[in-house]
């Protein structure tokens, strides 16, 4: 009987060994996805990442007048290159111009100022006579102090005359400046993209708006980059912009990354820059950007902690 195996033992070597292969198979399995995983984050760290995005102008500007009233000139049109400081419309001036005329007749009027000049010379050659003959004893005291007020009195004359004409100086600045304002410049050097009112419309305050103008000597290509990717990017690595339209791929930076993630899209908003001084690309074009991942440096130094459902701290209570 001892040495003869009892088919009860037999099968009990059987179920153990049944139990031994699962456990086995599912260790294996661990291990291989790990070196998979592992392969698969090696792989991404290596290759090119790459987004699709737009451009759009370095700026882009809603020119409105500063004041209300009749559109009479527009003097520019779509697609016309304005310096910065150049005529672009003009409002109704009449009123404004016409009271700049006036303005500059009352501040050219010396009528006022050369009468109280002469007064006051008359009344300074007068007390100092006067000066003379009291010492001789031959005028009055009340007459020397007659003469001396009537000179103090010629004098605030000739000061309020010149203090006039400062004011009326001001007065011509002043319409000067509101006549300006009736006049619609480019704010800085652009292309016009869209033009709002046509000669003889009324620019009210709700809707001030006269022309769109874009700043395109540098376009910025705007791409969404996954959250869990921004971590390959950094602030001025290299990359290219390959531009659709044109088919051309521009060596480029990254300018600036987003400090938050959209939380719709669950990306973070990566902008570059292209230069665009002869004007050659334009903004709208569908582009995408090819950069090679840098794994960026964390600020400050953190230990992640695994969630485990079993651990007391993570137990709901």
């Amino acid at each position: 009987m001892n040495g003869i195996m009892s088919p009860f033992t037999h099968l009990g070597s059987r179920r153990r060994l049944c139990f031994a292969i699962p456990v086995v198979w599912l260790c294996c399995l661990a291990c291989d996805s790990h070196i998979a995983i592992a392969q698969a984050a090696l792989r991404s760290a290596q290759q090119t990442l790459i987004y699709d995005g737009f451009t759009e102008p370095k700026s882009d500007i809603m020119v409105a007048a500063s004041d209300v009233g009749i559109l009479r000139q527009m003097s520019v049109k779509v697609g016309d290159t304005v310096e910065k400081d150049q005529f672009l419309a003009k409002l109704d001036d009449e009123v404004q111009l016409s009271a700049v005329k006036v303005a500059e007749v009352q501040f050219h009027m010396k009528g006022s100022l050369k009468a109280a000049k002469a007064e006051l010379s008359l009344n300074a050659h007068r007390v100092e006579m006067l000066h003379e003959l009291a010492k001789k004893n031959m005028a009055r005291p009340d007459e020397l102090r007659r003469a001396e007020a009537d000179l103090e009195i010629s004098e605030a004359r000739y000061l309020s005359a010149q203090e006039q004409i400062e004011q009326r100086k001001v007065e011509l600045e002043r319409y000067k400046l509101q006549l300006e304002r009736r006049q619609i410049v480019a704010p800085t050097k652009g292309v016009i993209s869209h033009v709002f009112r046509e000669e003889g419309e009324f620019v009210s305050p709700s809707e001030p708006v006269v022309v769109r103008l874009l700043v395109i000597d540098k376009l910025i290509g705007v791409f969404n980059v996954p959250a869990e990717e921004i971590g390959f990017l950094q602030m001025g690595c290299p990359a290219r912009v390959y531009l659709r339209s044109t088919g051309l791929t521009i060596p480029t930076t990254i300018h600036s990354i987003a400090p938050d993630i959209d939380g719709e899209s669950g990306t973070v908003q990566v902008r570059v820059e292209i230069d665009n001084a002869k004007q050659t690309f334009r903004t709208g074009d569908r582009c995408t950007l090819s950069v090679s991942p840098q794994r960026a440096t964390p600020s400050v130094s953190q230990t992640a902690i695994p969630f485990d459902s079993n651990s007391p701290e993570t137990t709901t209570r």
